[in-house]
């Protein structure tokens, strides 16, 4: 497995032409795109620039984060709603076409307050409207040679919060331009998760990407994404969640993920260095980690 970075680690206090240097620097064989990244840094630059700090460099495109979807999404035509997200998902597919970032990471209906409850809607309606969407947005995506990663999220406000569910949605859509991303924490987050044997049910194939972290000792009842953190410890069994990701076969990207304010108070040379060493670390205990 290769280590990938996610710029959400470093997201308020780097840029992304900090974070391409220091993952070069560090090691790093991956980085994924934010979209708000991405619109800070061509306000001020182009496409060609954004080419250019790539080319010649060990550290490769991944994937884009992220578009949300919601549950009405292509059910009505002429919608100023759809039209405005989609517009965003062309804008990000044409970069990832350019740069050969090849996914784009798609996240299923949220409530999205923290304060407001938890998410309202059947099983069957979600399936039903998933399976709908991604089935349209692969569509568009594929005339970019973009695929779709669907992730899945645990707590209580998100729609899809099972292996089961998102793998029976990428089942029924059949679609080799729609995969999974498993992300621990999200995993972890459906009630305080911590035997991850569900993914051996999944075609390994149709995992895309993998988003590693773990999390504080709290009440996961009350855990936000704010309490992600590197993986030197915490309360998320990451190592039975490599140790099936390797049972399976998977050989792909696996990429430090956090949401963490804490390390946005730090210099990005030290969010970086932490969040690359940490990663290997682990992935080296776990005898998932590839030097080649």
């Amino acid at each position: 497995m290769k280590i990938g970075f996610n710029q959400a680690t470093s997201m308020h206090c780097s840029t992304l032409e900090q974070d391409v240097l220091l993952c070069e620097e560090n090691g790093f064989d991956f980085i994924e795109f934010r979209l708000d990244k991405l619109r800070e840094y061509l306000r001020i630059h182009s496409i060609e620039s954004l080419k250019a700090l790539l080319a010649g460099k060990k550290i490769k495109p991944h994937a884009l984060n992220a578009l949300y979807i919601y549950d009405d999404m292509f059910r009505h035509q002429n919608s100023e709603k759809d039209a405005e997200i989609i517009e965003e998902f062309v804008w990000g597919c044409r970069i990832a076409k350019e740069i050969q970032a090849g996914y784009f990471i798609i996240v299923p209906p949220l409530q999205r307050d923290p304060n407001g409850g938890p998410y309202v809607g059947t099983a069957e309606k979600t399936h039903e409207n998933c399976v709908r969407i991604l089935r349209n947005l692969s569509d568009i995506a594929r005339n970019y040679d973009v695929k779709l990663c669907f992730e899945l999220v645990g707590f209580n406000r998100s729609a899809v919060r099972t292996v089961e569910q998102a793998r029976n949605i990428i089942n029924e859509i059949n679609d080799s331009n729609v995969g999974l991303v498993f992300d621990v924490y999200n995993l972890y987050l459906y009630q305080g998760l911590k035997n991850f044997n569900e993914i051996k049910s999944v075609d390994v194939n149709k995992i895309f990407c993998v988003h590693i972290n773990n999390g504080d000792f709290i009440d996961v009842s009350k855990a936000s994404q704010e309490n992600r953190r590197f993986c030197d410890y915490g309360v998320v069994d990451v190592n039975d969640f490599l140790k099936n990701l390797k049972e399976i076969g998977y050989d792909g990207m696996v990429s430090i993920e956090t949401f963490r304010p804490e390390y946005w108070q730090r210099t990005p040379e030290w969010v970086i260095a932490n969040a690359y060493q940490t990663t290997r670390n682990i992935m080296e205990e776990n005898g998932v980690y590839s030097h080649e």
